[in-house]
């Protein structure tokens, strides 16, 4: 289905009531944790949350899910999906730290034509319509225009890192720095991404994301007027693991930077 205007409202309440019911769980000591893997925390909020989202947007639209919980291994092919991470920033979530996001995009078998992230802790629900521009709580975004190296304020993080897959991350991290104004890890690549399209960093990058780090966020970024790209300079995003979302007069910088230490053979 087209997602509609009337629709995406409807979507929007459905993704600030699953962060709400997050929020609940927030800073809690009950809050019950257990690892998918040795690195790989989930909560009991994750569940619950991503549970609501589920019976929800199956009303609105009844296609598959694509989530990190409930069906990480869904392929994205020619059918329409859902793609949604109930709290993106899992450990931040667990440990009492924010920020945290709510992430959910429509993916109608072709692209992803609408999108909606949301950090209950600010209030900040942020939505992309293709070709209709990005907004922050109903009003309308754009990137920053920042193009000295030494003005920007950036955003990375470590994913690849955290999956035993180091490869040049810390090479890239370590030049990056001291050339630009700085560089923050908010720990959650959701918010890294609303907050390129707000205008807050001037880039953000990082290698081993998932498809619902990044469906969402990726189409904010496009419609605030920037750039999003794979390491290689291609569009393969959201499935490649690698991410440059970028302001277009810092974007080549960027690039440049990580191309010289990853090559198009790495491995992601």
């Amino acid at each position: 289905m087209n997602i509609s205007h009337s629709v995406s409202d409807e979507i929007g309440k459905v993704v600030k009531n699953a962060g709400k019911t997050a929020l609940t769980f927030f800073n809690s000591s009950d809050l019950h944790r257990k690892f998918k893997s040795k690195r790989d925390l989930v909560t009991e909020a994750d569940e619950k949350t991503e549970e609501l989202l589920i019976a929800k947007l199956c009303k609105i639209d009844d296609i598959a899910f694509l989530s990190e919980e409930f069906n990480p291994d869904t392929d994205i092919g020619s059918k329409p999906l859902w793609i949604i991470d109930p709290i993106d920033g899992t450990t931040n979530f667990a440990a009492g730290i924010a920020p945290f996001a709510v992430s959910v995009a429509h993916y109608d078998g072709k692209v992803v034509d609408s999108a909606f992230c949301y950090l209950p802790v600010t209030d900040e629900l942020f939505t992309a319509y293709l070709g209709e521009g990005a907004f922050l709580n109903g009003e309308k975004i754009t990137v920053n225009t920042d193009y000295d190296p030494m003005l920007c304020v950036a955003a990375t993080g470590f994913a690849d890192i955290t999956h035993d897959q180091e490869e040049n991350t810390l090479s890239v991290f370590a030049s990056v720095i001291k050339k630009v104004r700085t560089i923050r890890r908010l720990g959650s690549a959701v918010t890294d991404l609303v907050y390129t399209a707000a205008g807050k960093f001037a880039f953000f990058y990082e290698a081993g994301l998932s498809p619902w780090d990044v469906a969402a966020g990726a189409l904010i970024v496009k419609e605030a007027g920037g750039i999003v790209t794979d390491f290689n300079g291609g569009d393969n995003y959201i499935t490649g693991k690698t991410i440059i979302a970028s302001n277009p007069a810092i974007y080549k910088f960027i690039k440049n930077e990580i191309n010289f230490y990853y090559t198009k053979t790495s491995n992601f």
